[in-house]
């Protein structure tokens, strides 16, 4: 989320008129309408980095047979949200919780084949375990091992073509990169991870490809 401040640059002329009668300073002070003020645009939440409450996405996948899943996502209460993703191996639980300028992972479990309910409590009781996104969402800002490197990107997908496309980037210990895409009211649509063995490049990624 990109937050833009308020500029406001009040602008007083005097106007000194030598042997002139005194300018009346009601005159001299510049009319409001033509105040140059710059309004702020409306923050986006963090929250629309997600996939619709109850929606089911299909990802298409590449180099992997892992990378081709589903994802299920649900908003059990304010501000937190469930998803679980099924790439035919296995069925993994991710719970979020969205802040004001972050939002964390508060749990993983695999093998989570059948949807666990939570109550707030528990959830509120959920410690951090890593950032997920965080502001601000601009070119170079970066939270745990993650960059921003673009918010302009453009992706077609077989979905729709998606623009002002956020990229986040991180290099792993083994110089391994992983990239993630997030767009606007739908949250991660693309991923990628790529490896360098000798003179070959090992590429897996998936692509949000429907939505129900």
């Amino acid at each position: 989320m990109i937050k833009l401040l308020f500029l406001l640059i009040p602008t007083l002329f005097l106007i000194a008129c030598g042997d002139e009668k005194p300018v009346d300073t009601e005159t001299t002070t510049k009319p409001p309408s033509e105040e140059v003020v710059t309004p702020s645009e409306s923050p986006i939440s963090l929250s629309h980095f997600f996939m619709p409450d109850n929606s089911v996405a299909q990802f298409k996948g590449e180099g992997n047979e892992y990378a081709t899943y589903s994802l299920t996502t649900l908003y059990p209460f304010e501000n937190y949200v469930i998803t679980y993703e099924d790439n035919g191996g296995t069925v993994v639980q991710r719970i979020f919780n969205v802040q004001e300028n972050k939002i964390s992972l508060i749990a993983e479990n695999g093998e989570a084949y059948e949807p666990t309910t939570h109550s707030l409590a528990e959830l509120q009781a959920m410690q951090e375990i890593e950032v997920y996104l965080a502001t601000p969402i601009e070119v170079g800002a970066t939270f745990n091992d993650w960059k921003i490197t673009s918010t302009t990107e453009t992706l077609e997908t077989d979905l729709q073509t998606f623009d002002h496309v956020i990229v986040i980037e991180k290099t792993n210990e083994d110089n391994s990169i992983t990239r993630k895409y997030f767009a606007k009211n739908f949250g991660e649509i693309k991923r990628e991870f790529f490896m360098q063995e000798g003179d070959e490049q090992y590429i897996v990624s998936s692509v949000i490809e429907s939505m129900e």
